[in-house]
Parts: C-alpha cells; structure tokens; sequence
C-alpha cells in the first residue's frame, strides 16, 4: 500500500512538473502573457508540495527546470527556478504544516530577496559585469535619453518652461544616484511585493481547488505588532542624525529603513479606512460621498496621509483589534 501511495506521488509530481513547465513556456513564447504566467507558473509545484511533501515539490522543480532548459533556454530555466522556485516550495510547505500566514510571509519575504539577490547576481556574473561597472552602465544611459529627447524636439517646445539640457541630465543623474542609494530599500519592497502577491494567488487557487490552506484575515483587519513602530523610529532617527553629523552611512541607512516602511504603512493605513468604511461609512450616504469627494479631489493629500494612519495605529490601534492579525 505504501508503495503504491509512493507511486502515485511520484506520478502526481510529474504531472505537476509538466504543467509548471507549460504555463512558464507561455509566458517565454507568449511575453504579452509573461506577468502573469510569472504569477501563476509554479503554483503546481505548491499543489505537489502540500499533498505529498517537500520531497516531491523538489523533484517536481527540478523536473520543470529541466523541462524548460530543453524547450527554451537553459538561461530561462536558471532564472525561473533561481527566482520562484524557492517560493514555490516555501508556501507548499508552509501549507502542508498549517503554518501561521504572519510566519509563513516574514519567510516568503526572505526566500524572495535572496532569490532575487541570485538572479541579480548571476546575471552580473554571465554579462561580466560588477558592481562598479553596472553603476556606469546606467549613467551610461544618460546621454542617449538627452538625445532621444532631443530628436523629439522637446527641448525646444518645453525650452520656455525649463526643460533643457541640462536640466535634464542633471535630473537623471539625480536619479540614478538616488536608485542606487535606495537600491538595498527597493530589494527588500520587491521581495514583500512578491511574497503577498504569490501568497494571496496560492491560497486562493488552492482554496477553489478545496485544499485547506490558512487564511489571512479579511483586509480591514491587516495589523502589525505595535512594536514594529521602532523600526520607523530607528531609522528616521538615524536619517536625523546622518544629516546632522554629516554622516552619509547614518543618513543611507536611516532613508533605506523609511523607504522600506512607506509602503507598508501605506497598506495598513488602506486597511483602517477599509476598516472604518466598513463598520461606519458604508451605513451613511452622506460619509461615503464625503468620503469619494476627498479622494477624488485631494489624492495627493490623501496618499500623503493613508502612510501617517499607518503609522499611528500602530501605536494607538485607531481599531481596537486584539489578538493576531
């Protein structure tokens, strides 16, 4: 009987490594599909992991790898499984164990930056490229843009208003100065960016396909620990202080910490007005249309202000929610 259970396993995770295969080689074949097959493409191999262990999730990998090495490119295989096949097997896990959603994020968080550290790593190695010479490659890029601009001849319609040359190149130097400041920052967004999204997609796919997986709470009842708030204190303090001594590690640091947060508390504070539209607003007409009139007309202001809701309920919980969330 334990034979034949093994068999069947084995069969399954073939089956799931053939079809992890095919939804990768759409979006490879079919790029106009690529954001979503990117999406998508390993949740067999989560569907594998959860009903017959992470033995099997991992032939099931190895075998699509292979699968799309010889159909595709052998660069596309390395960088598929190198960037979500960590994932994959992580959340297949996690479910399989029945292990807490806050837990299983914090660590889908962490699989997704030091797989995109891989792939980012392994592309410098394959171009020959380093750190220093991938800095130049994008200040390289600084004058093609002014010459794409100027062939368009929005120097001289925009001249009047202050676009010039100049201008412009001193901008995009700005820019890129300041994406490679915040780089670390905008590693470790991505890699909360692409934990959510990959975890709310496997839980819903598997909860249609009736596989008991854990749920996260409904949106209106996201919440961090209050002590998280310390994390934002540290490195707005550390952004002060930088500046003060001018210490440009400190002021780094400090920027990449607070940088790393502002989504984040953007997020919660979406989920208290969510929170508040639910329980209050949606009772009263008159609330709601305040409510669209604010948001239509003063986004700007708005969106400056969802991150400052987060960031206090943290400490004054605005929602009163006790135990996990």
């Amino acid at each position: 009987m334990h034979s034949s259970l093994r068999t069947r396993a084995i069969v399954e995770g073939a089956l799931m490594a053939a079809l992890t295969a095919i939804l990768a080689l759409a979006g490879f074949y079919l790029p106009f599909l690529r954001f979503l097959t990117n999406l998508v493409w390993t949740i067999p191999i989560v569907i594998a992991t959860v009903r017959h262990g992470l033995g099997i999730g991992i032939m099931s990998t190895v075998v699509a790898g292979f699968l799309i090495f010889t159909l595709a490119s052998p660069l596309e295989a390395l960088f598929l499984v190198l960037q979500f096949g960590g994932l994959a097997l992580l959340y297949g896990y996690a479910f399989n164990k029945g292990i807490k959603p806050g837990i299983t994020l914090l660590a889908g968080t962490g699989v997704a930056i030091i797989s995109f550290l891989l792939t980012f790593g392994v592309s410098l190695l394959i171009s020959g490229l380093n750190q220093i010479n991938f800095v130049d490659q994008l200040k390289e890029t600084i004058e093609p843009t002014i010459e794409m601009y100027r062939s368009l001849g929005l120097f001289d319609k925009y001249g009047t208003s202050g676009l010039t040359e100049e201008n412009m190149r001193q901008m995009l130097a700005g820019f890129i100065d300041l994406l490679i400041v915040l780089f670390p920052a905008l590693i470790v967004t991505y890699g909360i960016m692409a934990a959510f999204l990959n975890y709310i997609i496997a839980q819903k796919i598997l909860f249609k396909l009736g596989i008991p997986v854990p749920q996260l709470p409904p949106f209106r009842n996201w919440q961090l620990p209050w002590w998280t708030v310390w994390g934002f204190i540290g490195g707005f303090g550390l952004s002060l202080a930088g500046s003060y001594w001018q210490i440009k590690t400190l002021t780094t640091i400090g920027s990449n910490i607070m940088m790393v947060y502002y989504p984040v508390l953007f997020v919660l504070g979406l989920s208290v007005i969510a929170y508040f539209y639910h329980h209050k607003l949606q009772r009263a007409f008159s609330y709601r249309l305040l409510f669209i009139f604010l948001v239509f007309f003063f986004f700007r202001y708005v969106s400056l202000l969802i991150p400052i809701v987060g960031l206090f309920d943290l400490v004054l919980n605005y929602r009163r929610l006790a135990g996990e969330s």
